[in-house]
């Protein structure tokens, strides 16, 4: 039995570290918070942003996956072309888990000149964090060489970088992230150096008198396991007052691989911003004839805007504000 539960234990950690390594790519970025994908949107809002995420999955389930961010992200001076930014996260998934931290620079290039909307931004983040593997709960009566028995750690480092475009109210993003090639061995050597994931975002953004409507796709696509993923995105949102707004969208996630664990669920998000202050919940649950639980995870969102100044463009891109 201590045999089946490592190589269960084993087979679902290799599946899931292949499939991302640093902050796992949910659907927090589309409730409200593009900066945890892109290192070049440190700054790049008209406001200062704090965020903290927190996701649960499969209720009932004992030692079900969990996830919490916490995420800052500024602009410096009077012209703001420079953001920085910082995340940190922690991360279980049984007798896995992850946590640390993520600090980001951009440099923004605002060619609007006081009319409509036109910025391209850079930026570069460097993810510094430690996997754990804890065995202490195995029973060491069942002798097994491969099991040490300990709670064993392994640290490294990566970095992303990428670009942001926005120009009226159609927006880009792209950002290749874990560039480097790092050695693991938590594993017993068996984890790829590559975890390059090239993930890439487009919006477009329908502004109305009190509706508005934002259509957007986010693509992803993993090299070593040549896995495409692709999320369909839309989003909508309705003034309350000039400064109070809540939103609704729904969001469809595409593996487009041939596992029998491919990405293929349904997320509806909803949330309010009252003046400053910012919540948004979402819920994905999984479709097909697989799936790990029928409980679904639940993700929620609380955040704090601050140091906020005038706007360049009378289009309220959400992305910026």
């Amino acid at each position: 039995m201590n045999k089946i539960a490592f190589s269960l234990l084993l087979f679902f950690s290799l599946f899931t570290s292949k499939a991302q390594e640093g902050i796992p790519i949910y659907h927090d970025y589309f409730t409200d918070n593009l900066f945890l994908l892109h290192p070049s949107m440190a700054g790049a809002s008209y406001c200062a942003k704090a965020r903290m995420t927190a996701r649960t999955q499969w209720f009932g389930v004992e030692d079900a996956p969990d996830f919490q961010t916490l995420s800052l992200h500024t602009y410096l001076g009077p012209i703001a072309k420079v953001g920085v930014g910082a995340i940190i996260f922690n991360d279980k998934n049984g007798y896995h888990s992850q946590k640390g931290m993520q600090l980001a620079f951009a440099y923004h290039l605002d060619f609007s000149n006081g009319g409509e909307m036109n910025k391209l931004s850079f930026g570069i983040s460097g993810l510094f964090a430690q996997n754990q593997l804890d065995e202490t709960h195995f029973d060491p009566g069942l002798y097994d060489p491969v099991i040490s028995g300990i709670l064993m750690s392994e640290n490294y480092f990566n970095v992303d970088f990428g670009f942001s475009y926005h120009v009226r109210q159609f927006s880009m993003n792209f950002t290749l992230k874990n560039a480097l090639l790092m050695n693991r061995t938590l594993y017993s050597g068996y984890e790829s150096q590559n975890l390059r994931n090239y993930v890439g975002s487009v919006s477009y953004y329908f502004g109305g008198r009190d509706f508005h409507l934002e259509p957007s796709f986010l693509v992803q696509y993993k090299e070593y396991t040549g896995q495409l993923i692709v999320d369909h995105n839309l989003k909508a949102y309705y003034d309350l007052s000039r400064v109070n707004q809540a939103y609704f969208g729904l969001s469809y996630r595409r593996d487009f691989s041939k596992s029998i664990y491919a990405y293929n669920n349904i997320t509806p998000v909803i949330g309010i911003r009252m003046n400053q202050f910012t919540f948004g919940y979402t819920y994905t649950y999984d479709l097909g004839e697989r799936v790990f639980s029928n409980s679904g995870f639940h993700q929620i969102t609380i955040g704090y805007n601050f140091n906020c100044r005038r706007p360049v463009s009378r289009i309220k891109c959400p992305q910026l504000n």
